[in-house]
């Protein structure tokens, strides 16, 4: 079963739960998404480089007087399961930031041509694959 997902990105937050001057988009995912893809599908619909961006993703809950973050497959699997129990289509829209990341996060890359000079190692399997 699909998922059907309002997106609001390049906004403010004007508030902590006042998300303002923002666009909308929307993306479909299946219902055993993993929060890798979501992050990857949301960053091909919004063209956003991950290798230059951190992507946050949060959406309101009535009721809560802060917003929900999603930052694992947890996150992911509980946001999906109240999806599917919501039947009207924006509510519980997700709300994307991006934050630049500084050079030090971006280990590998040469920032004097622009391009990834060696993606190895164990340690770092996560943030290679990210950058890749």
């Amino acid at each position: 079963m699909n998922i059907s997902i309002l997106l609001r990105h390049s906004g403010v937050w004007e508030s902590e739960i006042n998300y303002e001057r923002y666009k909308s988009d929307g993306i479909l995912v299946g219902e055993d998404i993993s929060f890798m893809n979501l992050v990857s599908t949301i960053a091909a619909e919004l063209n956003i480089d991950e290798s230059r961006k951190n992507i946050e993703i949060r959406y309101i809950v009535e009721g809560n007087s802060s917003p929900m973050n999603i930052r694992t497959d947890m996150g992911v699997r509980f946001y999906v399961e109240v999806k599917k129990r919501e039947i009207r289509f924006g509510m519980y829209l997700l709300c994307i930031d991006t934050i630049d990341k500084d050079v030090v996060d971006i280990e590998n890359f040469d920032v004097s041509i622009g391009s990834i000079v060696c993606v190895e190692g164990a340690e770092q399997d996560t943030l290679a694959l990210n950058l890749v």
